[in-house]
Formats: structure tokens, sequence, C-alpha cells
């Protein structure tokens, strides 16, 4: 999932973007550089001078690296989550009869997450979510169960795990599980990593996320040896024993050396900067508390990893106009739902009143590695301001 912050509607009804550089940005990844960027210069330069520019070393240790990472065997490096998404959906769904493609995922999360339903050959089935974490609601997925589903798609939306336990019991054995953990790297539940949570995992490291390429870069992760390879086939056109043979019909979803590079510089910091988000979504909880201002929830148990700290309020576009008149970065993930989208209008998508009402009202304010104290109190003052 990409987040691109969106307009919004002023009170007279006209819509503005914000073009000034605003004093506190919704995120500033330039801040870490000096701890990775020397590093990855030379990592890329070595690239350059190796002329190996894919399949090679760099891809070889991230993969070896992430897996260990995240507990899991498998780790399969592909150029997007959107492509991770698709290659496990069509490993999954190339197995099913045509009438037994549903995917159940939630309407509240980027539109990376159906379409890769869509284009692995599936009919996305959109349920509502949960009005606290924002996450697939167990309850409203029970609904949408039939015989007819193949698998449900949970997104970890901005960085908090949802709640996978209570999901995995509810379905029947033959119902492939999940994680869209684009968001949610270093994220825990029940002392578990993201990512080894369900049947499989997809990441992204789209330049805006917690971990971060240097362009697009995406990630399977897998205990199931045989869905992995099949997911490595399906990256490099279909191709299994050597070259020019090709049992599948693929796609060129290869991740190149360059961003493997980039990403084994940053890959030991993460924990370091995901305990400063988790620090200052926890003053932000303190502060918020007992106010207009509410917060998502994380469930009991998980850990999230912040990728975005996300509030709902009543009067969202009244707080946002606030905040930019501020100097405040802000932004709304998601404006449009996923049913309410007319691309998936043929699909003739069921109701999702929470994740309506919720698009009204989310709002995510600055949480990133290298905020500085006085920005976070500043952010604080600008909202508990807000008439």
């Amino acid at each position: 999932m990409t987040n691109r912050p969106a307009t919004v509607p002023t009170a007279a009804g006209v819509t503005t973007t914000p073009r000034a550089a605003s004093p506190v940005p919704l995120m500033d990844p330039a801040r870490t550089y000096p701890l990775w960027g020397p590093g990855a210069e030379q990592a890329v330069l070595d690239v350059l001078r190796s002329h190996h520019y894919v399949k090679g070393p760099c891809v070889a240790a991230f993969e070896e690296g992430f897996a260990a990472a995240t507990g899991t065997t498998h780790a399969v490096a592909v150029d997007s989550c959107t492509d991770a998404l698709y290659l496990v959906l069509r490993a999954v769904l190339d197995a099913r009869a045509p009438d037994q493609r549903e995917v159940i995922l939630p309407s509240f999360t980027f539109v990376a997450t159906a379409g890769a339903v869509v284009n692995a050959g599936g009919r996305p089935v959109f349920a509502d979510v949960d009005p606290e974490t924002f996450n697939l609601d167990p309850r409203a997925v029970a609904a949408r169960l039939s015989p007819s589903t193949a698998a449900v798609v949970p997104v970890h939306i901005f960085g908090a795990p949802a709640d996978v336990p209570a999901l995995r019991a509810l379905l029947p054995e033959n119902v492939f599980l999940l994680e869209d953990a684009a968001q949610a790297i270093e994220a825990t539940q029940g002392g578990r990593k993201a990512g080894a949570l369900a049947d499989a995992a997809t990441f992204s490291f789209y330049p805006s996320k917690n971990l971060a390429a240097a362009g697009d870069g995406g990630v399977v992760t897998t205990e199931d040896a045989a869905l992995a390879a099949k997911v490595r086939a399906l990256r490099d056109h279909g191709q299994t024993r050597k070259m020019y043979d090709h049992e599948d019909i693929g796609t060129n979803s290869r991740m190149d050396e360059i961003q493997a590079a980039v990403l084994l510089q940053k890959m030991p910091h993460i924990g370091a900067w995901t305990a400063q988000r988790r620090a200052i979504a926890a003053r932000y909880d303190a502060a918020f508390a007992g106010t207009k201002i509410r917060p998502q929830r994380v469930l009991a148990g998980s850990d999230s990893a912040w990728h975005l700290y996300t509030v709902r309020v009543a009067d969202r576009d009244r707080l946002r106009e606030h905040l930019v008149a501020q100097g405040i970065g802000c932004g709304i993930y998601y404006p449009h739902p996923l049913h309410q989208q007319a691309c998936f209008g043929r699909f003739a998508p069921d109701a999702c009143p929470e994740t309506d009402r919720l698009a009204t009202e989310v709002l995510s304010l600055p949480c990133f590695p290298g905020l500085r104290e006085d920005e976070q109190a500043q952010v604080i003052a600008a909202v508990l301001a807000s008439k």
C-alpha cells in the first residue's frame, strides 16, 4: 500500500492541497540518512562496478536476512508489494476452480490489495473493519465466508496487526490466510513478528515505508517451501529448472541488486527506528487521552510498527485546516473506501458502514524517526488547541 496524502474539502467547499513545506513534516526520511546513506552510496557504487544488477548476491543476502528478521524460513524478494500480493494470490488462485476464487479483504486500505486480487484472477469481497482498530473485523469476515472463498487478506493497517488468531479460528482449513504487512515491519502479535502470523505475508519497501528502498521493492515471507518455490518461479517468467524452461506464465518481478544493497544498509537500524516511532505514539496517546481525539487502538498482546499515527475525530477537516495553518504536516489515509471505487463496481460490493465513517474522520499525524521532542510538543499543542 502506497501512501499519498489526499486533498480534502475545506469548510468553504474548495479542495486544497498545501504547497508550502511544513515546519513539522508528516514524514522526513532525510533525517536518518547520515546513519545509512554513506554505506548505501558505497554499496550502490559496488553494484555498479560489479555489473551484476539482477539475481546477484545482494538480493540473496537480503532474502536471508529478512527471513531471519521476521522469524520465517523463506523470503522471496520482488519488485513491489503489489507484485508480492499478486504472486502469492496467483499461486493460490491458480489451484482453485473458477467459481472458488473469492478473496475477502478490508475496504479500508490502499487500492493495491484489491487490485492484486483482480489481476490474479480472483473476485474481491470487501468486508468492514473494527471502528477502534481500523483493521478487518472477524465478524464481518464470518458474514462474507462462502464455499467460494479461497483466501482472506487482513491488512495490518498503519502498522497495527489485525486479529490474525481470531481470523484463523473461523476459517476453514482450505482458506488461505495472507497478511498484507506492507506497513508493518517489526510489528508483533503474541510475541511473533508480522510476516510469520499466517500462511504467507507481503511487505513493501516503497520510499515512504518504515524500511524503504531507493525506489520500489517488496518481499514475500512464508514457511511453505512449495509456495516459496512457486513465487520464485512466477517472479521470473515462470522459470524453474533452467533458463528458457517455463512451467507457468509468470512475470518479470525481480528485485534488483541496487535496491537490495540499499535495504541491507538500512536493516540494522529498523529496530531503533521502530522504538522511536513507538515512543512518539505513546506520547501522543497520553496527550490525547480524555479528549475528542480517538487514536487507533492496538490489540492486547500486539505491538504496532506505527507506520502512521492515525486518529479519528468528528470534525477532521476542520482539524486538518487548523494543523496546516500551524505548519503541521498531516495526511488522510484513506479518503475513498475501495467498495466505493468505480474500478470495483462490477463486483457489486456490499456496504461497509464503519469504513465509510472512518474515511470521513481519520487523520495521520507526524510520527517518524528523527522527529524531535519539541516538534512532538508542537504537534500536540496544535491538535489540542483546535476548536
